[in-house]
């Protein structure tokens, strides 16, 4: 595995990690409610600091709103499929009536 590849699935782990850790305090759809505000947030800022200028920002942040909702409609289509497979193993309190 490359180094960026690692450094990207260690940070990955780390949020994960601290979501993990605040849903002990709030409820997990808040959690993942303020991790897509932050995802959306600091997306934003990483177009607007690797643009040229206002213009190119404006530019091309049409195509990134699509590129990332794209994206991240794919990654929950994964991560939901995963979780619809693996239920019983990665959640654990399942009723087996419902395992059909």
């Amino acid at each position: 595995m490359a180094d960026n590849e690692e450094a990207f699935w260690a940070l990955v782990e780390s949020f994960i990690e601290q979501a993990n850790q605040a849903a002990d305090s709030v409820s997990p759809t808040q959690v993942g409610g303020a991790l897509l505000c932050a995802a959306s947030r600091f997306n934003a800022y990483a177009l607007a600091a690797s643009s040229l200028d206002r213009a190119s920002f404006k530019e091309d942040s049409e195509q990134s709103l699509h590129d990332y909702t794209a994206q991240f409609k794919q990654l929950l289509a994964e991560d939901l499929a995963d979780y619809g497979e693996h239920y019983k193993v990665l959640i654990g309190n399942t009723d087996p009536a419902d395992d059909a």
